[in-house]
């Protein structure tokens, strides 16, 4: 079977997803990296231009710097039913970062068989129990169609100055993925990151986000990561299982919210 189709956007941090055997005819944006560097004050979108470079069975390398900041080199690589993205941060500045990040945007708004702006089939998983994301507590701030959602193995969102400044992230610690259902649920697309730093989900464009984390990054210093999107006929328990064993995670103990139990 034919690996999914990848082409990057020049001169901007995004590539689209084609040819996608569990959703033929329909496309994804992967916008990654949103925004990056050190969590107190990445770069976001625009900022940087980053070139990509195709090579050989359909992986592609994205790479950009700010002079001076910093600089990364994202290597993209698909598969029938997945796209891995590894990533090297370098930080060039002449301050410590406390936690470095990667923001990534998942759109899905394109894809008519997935796209849930009304987040009926967004799915997440706390305390080791599947839950809707509808079933977990929101904040409603200045845009109230996004969230931010605290990680397991990472610093409480309050404890994050990006995801602090939105003023949009509930008492509740979930695993570092997201997923939504096709809305025949059968088939599921999901964004899952190690480390993972924090989820962000957007009604407004049916996207969902999953942070990677790279944690102290001294100045010179290089750092790495992996998101992987997954395009799979499975169930959710037959996916996590699967995911769980590529990327080598195990369940964390829920850090403590804020709320009591």
């Amino acid at each position: 079977m034919k690996k999914i189709k990848l082409k990057g956007q020049p001169g901007i941090m995004a590539c689209n997803a084609t040819d996608i055997p569990a959703f033929p005819g329909e496309s994804f944006t992967i916008a990654y990296p949103e925004a990056i560097g050190d969590v107190a004050q990445p770069f976001w979108f625009g900022t940087i231009k980053p070139r990509w470079e195709e090579r050989e069975q359909g992986v592609l390398v994205s790479s950009g710097e700010q002079p001076g900041e910093l600089s990364y080199e994202m290597t993209v690589t698909p598969s029938v039913d997945s796209v891995r993205a590894n990533f090297k941060l370098t930080n060039h500045g002449r301050n410590t970062w406390k936690q470095g990040m990667a923001f990534n945007c998942f759109q899905c708004g394109a894809a008519p068989s997935i796209r849930d702006h009304d987040c009926l089939r967004h799915w997440v998983r706390v305390d080791g129990e599947f839950k809707r994301l509808r079933e977990i507590p929101r904040v409603f701030g200045a845009r109230p169609a996004i969230q931010l959602y605290s990680v397991e193995g990472a610093p409480l969102g309050k404890d994050l100055p990006f995801v602090a400044d939105f003023e949009t992230t509930p008492d509740v610690v979930i695993e570092p993925w997201m997923a939504i259902r096709s809305r025949d649920d059968k088939k599921m697309v999901a964004t899952v990151s190690k480390p993972g730093l924090f989820l962000f989900q957007n009604r407004e464009y049916s996207c969902i986000h999953c942070g990677t984390g790279f944690g102290e990054v001294k100045p010179g210093q290089t750092a790495n990561a992996t998101n992987i999107v997954y395009f799979v006929e499975a169930t959710l328990n037959n996916w996590h299982r699967r995911m769980q064993t590529e990327l080598g995670l195990q369940p964390l103990a829920s850090r403590a919210s804020a709320s009591s139990r």
